[in-house]
């Protein structure tokens, strides 16, 4: 067996919570989040658990890759690209 099901799965998972909150983080330095009340009111409840998200996740994904070693899903590598450059462009370019 190349890939166990479970593998994939929690590699799929990451992708998406990594994806989203990619696209979480981009749109709210791209707008005016607080242009409307409830805009506002959204952001401000869920960018807590986003920014845990954010600083968290690499270093979940870092222990899985060191945990799985050769059987590393590819979408791992991918997670942890997207959310360095992320990471990299709050710090060099949105501060």
């Amino acid at each position: 067996m190349k890939n166990p099901p479970f593998k994939m799965k929690l590699s799929q998972i990451v992708f998406i919570i990594s994806v989203f909150t990619t696209i979480y983080w981009l749109v709210a330095f791209n707008t005016n989040v607080y242009r409307y009340a409830f805009t506002g009111a959204i952001f401000d409840m869920t960018s807590f658990l986003l920014m845990i998200s954010l600083y968290v996740l690499p270093v979940l994904i870092i222990a899985l890759i060191l945990r799985l070693k050769q059987r590393t899903p590819i979408l791992h590598y991918v997670s942890l690209g997207l959310l360095l450059i992320l990471l990299i462009l709050i710090f060099a370019v949105y501060q």
